[in-house]
């Protein structure tokens, strides 16, 4: 059958999750921030050794897929250690970079300095007619100057360019023959028209500047991945996971796809096992070591947002709707000047990490909270790979929270994880009651490294009767990677009318845009090793009047137009969803096609209820400080529960990668799947 398997880097750690030989393996190692292939291998080769195999090589050679969702853009972004970007753009229009008269882009100083913005003299019609090229001898100027101020990356985002990207194109053109190429050396020019085909000028460069900054460590990162295994006898494409949704080759993806791709995956993750539960609303809680994912999904359909806003720069693009803030296991603790405790958003990270790590981490951070209470037995972290010092935590707490609280330690360690907690239940809340959904209305999927830890009382903090927990919790995102299908998105502006003067040229037009996109994903399919015979395509048509407000987003999976009563159909979709009666000047302004093939799912095998009593998994007790005082409570083996086995709160579910707590006054079931259900007694 072969071997599959999913690579999620995060943060602190990166988790495997690996299918073959009739059973399932989870994998979790540090992640290394300065060469993330380190970490990617070492995955790959604990994988080995786990399923006995003397070299990864042997492992890779029987592995029919590889994917991986990344860390490494965003990464970038928040430690804002891209390289020097230049950027041309339409004179007289796009020296704001093409923001709102009056206001500021926030792209501008944060990706691109604004001395590294020029104007040049171009101009294209709303139609997408060439009004005025550009002249050499002005872009090879302007292109020298960025040069000559540092520019390590070109960006040429010239206005309404989806319409045409013929400018674009020829300042490339232009670069390329006339430019000496000792002096342009390795320094890329990219076009926007090719990253996105939005026509708001603004969010489209935008969308291409985070592409250009974070372009260098992504292509260096995940190039050298797929170089690494095919070396050692992987015979496919190593498929890397969108934020968009699916995963293609890294050849076919550009660098904004894999920001927030991890969170992404672990999104259809909970999908997938939403569906085999019959479960219509669901929240999810990724807490890792580094921030906190929120994802919804309601009334049984993953939700997806039409733009998003990444680290104050706004892009226009669909994409699974999560939000993150800084909460994890690695998020500091601190006290502000006014003697308020804080948690966040100042991450130890993997490196130095947490004070109980012993790596030069002077900060108290959450999972110091967590060691000094005793939600984390010291010699079990990470299945005892990892020795916490227990002493440590418990004196930076003492040093910089407790004693200026006037507080006991403990009382100080509870109070750390209540901030954290308030901070998580607003961001659930407003999730929640913006998407016409009431807390006690959805369940909540707690998953990543400490999701076991923190997911009791923020679902009580919100309200939110019922928690799933999973033995695979600590490597969700992983496994949500092995949920995606291989995914290929192709998109055009067309801006074809739809009235019935222009029927049979709307028709003509759209028939030929998408018989030659589809043409393109079946070519992009095959060298995955798909047949056209099991790829499925869907649109996406964008229809909106000339502004594009309001615009609706109408999903079919006939990819032709037959006649006159299908651009009847598109009107009809159009004024039900906005209201407006008044459908003339309506237009088709961006057709998208989706290109899929389906991967193998993951099996869930029921096993039959062994009855409520757990004590074949009790491991020990320990002494923790819970809820004010001091208890001794029984530490469950997670691996050694069964299907019916009830747990009494307060006790902890314990594995080799994470740590369940069941709060006083809750019960933990184990259900047929052996995942876990926490709810109130």
């Amino acid at each position: 059958m072969g071997f599959y398997m999913d690579i999620d880097t995060g943060g602190t750690f990166t988790d495997g999750f690996v299918r073959g030989d009739g059973r399932t393996e989870l994998v979790k190692v540090d992640t290394t921030p300065h060469d993330l292939t380190l970490c990617f291998m070492e995955c790959i080769e604990e994988a080995a050794r786990r399923f006995g195999f003397d070299d990864a090589s042997d492992l890779l050679n029987q592995m029919n897929t590889l994917r991986l969702s990344t860390t490494i853009g965003t990464n970038t972004l928040i430690q804002g250690n891209g390289p020097k970007l230049g950027l041309l753009v339409t004179k007289g229009k796009g020296e704001n970079v093409y923001s709102p008269v009056g206001s500021v882009n926030p792209a501008v100083n944060f990706l691109v300095p604004e001395d590294m913005i020029i104007g040049i003299n171009e101009e294209m019609s709303e139609s997408g007619e060439s009004m005025r090229e550009p002249e050499s001898v002005e872009v090879l100027a302007a292109v020298k100057n960025l040069l000559e101020r540092g520019a390590r990356r070109i960006l040429v985002s010239l206005a309404r360019s989806p319409l045409n990207p013929a400018h674009e194109e020829k300042c490339r053109e232009l670069v390329f023959e006339d430019y000496p190429a000792h002096y342009l050396g390795s320094v890329p020019l990219l076009l926007s028209s090719e990253v996105s085909t939005e026509l708001d000028d603004m969010c489209r460069t935008n969308a291409a500047l985070i592409d250009a900054y974070i372009h260098q460590d992504m292509t260096h990162y995940l190039y050298k991945a797929d170089d690494d295994v095919r070396n050692r006898r992987f015979r496919w494409p190593l498929l890397i996971v969108h934020a968009t949704g699916g995963a293609a080759r890294v050849a076919k993806t550009k660098a904004i796809d894999t920001c927030d791709s991890g969170p992404a995956a672990g999104l259809f993750g909970a999908a997938f096992l939403a569906k085999l539960y019959g479960i219509e609303n669901v929240v999810t809680i990724d807490v890792g070591g580094t921030s906190t994912d929120i994802g919804l999904i309601a009334h049984g359909e993953l939700s997806y947002a039409a733009e998003r806003n990444m680290y104050g720069v706004p892009v226009k693009e669909r994409v699974i709707e999560t939000i993150s803030f800084g909460g994890g296991g690695s998020s500091i603790a601190w006290i502000d000047k006014k003697g308020t405790l804080r948690v966040g958003p100042e991450s130890a990270g993997a490196i130095p990490g947490p004070a109980c790590y012993g790596l030069g981490g002077n900060k108290p951070a959450v999972t110091d909270a967590w060691v000094t209470l005793g939600y984390i037995n010291p010699d079990y972290f990470l299945g005892g790979r990892r020795k916490l010092d227990r002493e440590q935590a418990k004196k930076l707490i003492k040093e910089q929270i407790a004693d200026p609280l006037k507080i006991s330690v403990e009382e100080a360690a509870e109070a750390i994880l209540a901030e954290m907690t308030r901070q998580s239940a607003n961001s659930v809340k407003e999730f929640i009651r913006g998407k016409g959904l009431k807390e006690e209305d959805v369940v909540m999927f707690a998953f990543g490294g400490a999701g076991g830890l923190s997911c009791a009382s923020l679902a009580k903090a919100c309200g939110i009767p019922v928690i799933y927990s999973f033995p695979f919790g600590a490597q969700f995102c992983a496994f949500g990677s092995s949920c995606t299908d291989v995914l290929h998105t192709y998109s055009r502006v067309e801006n074809l009318p739809l009235d019935s003067n222009s029927m049979e040229e709307t028709i003509k037009r759209f028939n030929k845009a998408t018989k030659a996109m589809a043409n393109d994903a079946y070519f992009d399919m095959e060298g995955e090793g798909f047949s056209k015979e099991n790829v499925s395509l869907m649109l996406e048509i964008t229809i909106g009047t000339k502004d594009q407000i309001p615009s609706v987003i109408v999903r079919r999976n006939d990819i032709t137009l037959n006649g006159e009563n299908d651009l009847s159909n598109l009107a009809e979709v159009y004024r039900k969803e906005t209201g407006q009666e008044n459908t003339s000047g309506l237009l088709i302004h961006e057709i998208r096609l989706q290109a899929s093939s389906h991967l193998t799912d993951p099996e869930f095998r029921a096993y039959p209820s062994a009855g409520e009593n757990p004590e074949g998994a009790l491991k020990d007790n320990r002494s923790i400080y819970h809820e004010g005082k001091f208890r001794d409570v029984p530490v469950y083996d997670q691996e050694l529960l069964k299907s019916g086995n009830v747990v009494q709160g307060p006790a902890f579910i314990e594995s080799a990668s994470t740590t369940i707590l069941v709060p006083l006054g809750s019960r933990y079931t184990v259900d047929k799947y052996l995942n876990g259900l926490t709810e109130e007694r």
